[in-house]
């Protein structure tokens, strides 16, 4: 019932655990940012793009994806799907059988 269930909730970490565990999700983010900047940049250069729109182009890649996996990391999970059986009774989905046409 809520937070009156008396069941113990788990102490807070310390700062410094806090601390390092954003650290690291930052460091994940920047670390695929950087992977897909360099591709962007090597794909560029090699279609014969200029050196500085190809750079351009790469850090653009780098910046957006940090910023697209931070807002991602925003989002609510997904639910699973709704579990059914044969006993749920009429309007639930079910599986068709072979011989449904």
């Amino acid at each position: 019932m809520g937070r009156h269930d008396g069941a113990a909730t788990a102490p807070r970490p310390p700062w410094y655990v806090r601390a390092a565990r954003a650290a690291l999700r930052w460091l994940g983010r920047v670390v695929v940012g950087a992977l897909a900047g360099g591709m962007v940049l090597g794909a560029t250069l090699w279609a014969g793009t200029s050196w500085e729109s190809a750079r351009a182009l790469g850090a653009a890649a780098a910046v957006l994806t940090v910023v697209a996996t931070a807002l991602a990391a925003t989002l609510p999970l997904v639910p699973g799907p709704p579990t059914t059986t044969r006993d749920d009774g009429a309007g639930t989905r079910r599986d068709p059988s072979p011989d449904d046409r």
